[in-house]
């Protein structure tokens, strides 16, 4: 019986502190405006062409800059939830020729990369090859997003060095 009360007090105070809690909570903003505070305040600047979807510029060190793709995604169903918001960068590495095929020696090389990489993967969508790499947006803050493009920005450049000798085919 002592349980009984022990677990109903245990209740009763939780439903008392769950709801102050949630009060005090910042207003979550989309997921959309968030990505473009990042990038603003990571001094990324960047457009957005259609919904969810933005081209990028990252400027390293030496002056070099790539512009790159970024789309915010979601996984599962429900688009409002923060935790399973994705951020996705995609860096072009080069293009196959139209209407040629993908040659089967840079699909087997792009099998040893994706198994080789630490981060990211490399496909072939619509002709282009691209670097891909994704990101948890609610574990992301300006540095972290500065930073992944970055490695991004390196990886596709030694990728690219790579990756010039089966387009040429």
């Amino acid at each position: 019986m002592r349980s009984v009360r022990l677990l109903a007090l245990f209740l009763a105070v939780l439903g008392a502190v769950l709801p102050a809690a949630s009060q005090k909570q910042p207003a979550q903003q989309p997921a959309g405006k968030k990505l473009e505070v990042l990038f603003t305040t990571a001094e990324i600047p960047f457009t957005k062409p259609e919904e969810g979807s933005y081209v990028a510029v990252i400027t390293v060190e030496d002056n070099e800059s790539e512009r790159f793709h970024v789309l915010l995604t979601t996984i599962g169903s429900d688009p409002n939830n923060e935790k399973l918001q994705v951020i996705q960068m995609y860096f072009l590495l080069g293009r196959v020729p139209k209407d040629t095929q993908v040659p089967i020696a840079l699909i087997k090389q792009i099998a040893e990369w994706n198994a080789s990489l630490t981060l990211g993967k490399v496909a072939v969508f619509n002709n282009a090859v691209m670097y891909m790499s994704s990101s948890w947006l609610a574990r992301t803050d300006a540095e972290t997003l500065a930073q992944d493009a970055v490695l991004g920005h390196y990886v596709s450049q030694d990728l690219r060095k790579e990756i010039a000798p089966y387009l040429k085919q």
